[in-house]
């Protein structure tokens, strides 16, 4: 399954609660029940997912493989997400379901670096990075042009499930078509939102939130 849209973060420290006013102000509606988004990322030895991040060019990816709330109760997905210059790209592709972690681990470590280079029609040596897991909240606009998440409690796992270190933000981000921009910019501008905006990846940041505390 292949998804395009735009989208726009705007970031708070966790304590900041000012992005109720604009979900209030919206009159968005709550479309899906809270989720534990798990996310384990892929990159190459040199990490040049992380780098093209930073050196903001306009071609860059990340690979994840990802789960809802407890693994036993859920699918687990393979993502690809391309960053095509403003254009967000998501290519989603079912892997199954685990028992538990300790199964889940061992197909990671045998079998799903294959599966991903046969997925993306190409090899590449990838190994696992992060694993980050947060809180996430669904919202929508009334008139559907427009979609919101809200991403908070982001954990960094040194060592799962009880060994991780706190990310102090929340996230909110903006999810439209592409022929929805100019709305949604209006709307932006309406609710004061843009004073906040700005580049923000979760892989990165969690990179760069190890490294100062000393753990790379």
């Amino acid at each position: 399954m292949m998804d395009s849209r735009l989208e726009k973060k705007f970031v708070y420290f966790n304590g900041d609660q000012s992005f109720k006013f604009f979900l209030s102000l919206g009159m968005f509606k709550e479309t899906f029940p809270t989720r534990i988004i798990n996310s384990i990322y892929f990159d190459t030895p040199t990490l040049n997912d992380v780098w093209d991040n930073i050196n903001g060019y306009g071609l860059r990816k990340k690979i994840r493989v990802r789960w809802y709330n407890d693994l036993n109760n859920s699918n687990v997905y393979l993502e690809e997400k391309k960053k095509i210059n403003f254009l967000t790209q998501k290519k989603t592709e079912l892997l199954g379901n685990y028992s538990d972690y300790g199964e889940f681990r061992k197909y990671l470590q045998k079998d799903l670096l294959n599966k991903i280079n046969i997925s993306l029609n190409k090899k590449i040596n990838l190994k696992s990075t992060l694993f980050i897991q947060y809180k996430r909240n669904y919202f929508e606009l009334y008139n559907k042009k427009l979609r919101v998440t809200l991403d908070q409690n982001l954990k960094i796992f040194l060592q799962y499930p009880n060994k991780f270190i706190d990310l102090d933000k929340t996230i909110l981000e903006l999810k439209y078509k592409k022929n929805d921009a100019e709305f949604v910019r209006k709307f932006v501008k309406e609710t004061k939102l843009n004073n906040r905006n700005q580049k923000f990846s979760k892989y990165v940041n969690s990179f760069i939130e190890l490294n100062n505390n000393g753990y790379i």
